[in-house]
């Protein structure tokens, strides 16, 4: 018993030390992170780094703020099959729902043409290259720690 006590406390203290509080190895971590995964891929200049921070804080408040909005929609929305009152007003908040992911997408779109417009003309090759594996990087979960 106290054998295998050891080996799990073996076990755990390797993971926590070679994977880190973010749940995953160091090396993977820029695999997921779609601004790391940018920033390296083109090579940005100093400048250029300073100038793309910006642009990744005015995404993330822009998009934060429109995540809080559809969370409290989508929780009207499907609060109405606790009361049963289903009924016209649904489909109003249906399409409130649809347009705020529309907003979304089009913060989206426009973070990542203003990144592209920072971007020098051999580094906008590189943009249109990877595009497609920014946006799958985009559209997963971040990777969660264990619950504690």
């Amino acid at each position: 018993m106290a054998l295998l006590l050891l080996t799990l406390n073996i076990t755990m203290a390797c993971f926590i030390l070679f994977w880190g509080p973010e749940g995953m190895p160091p090396f993977m971590r820029s695999v997921c992170n779609p601004g790391q995964f940018l920033s390296e891929k083109l090579k940005f200049s100093n400048q250029q780094e300073v100038d793309f921070e910006k642009l990744r804080e005015a995404h993330h408040d822009s998009i934060l703020v429109l995540l809080t909005e559809g969370m409290k929609m989508r929780k009207v929305f499907f609060d109405r099959l606790k009361s049963g009152s289903e009924n016209v007003y649904n489909d109003t908040i249906a399409d409130q729902i649809a347009e705020n992911q529309k907003q979304i997408e089009l913060v989206t779109y426009n973070h990542l043409r203003g990144l592209k417009m920072i971007c020098s003309p051999k580094q906008k090759i590189i943009f249109n290259n990877i595009i497609h594996d920014v946006i799958e990087r985009l559209g997963k979960p971040p990777m969660r720690p264990f619950a504690k």
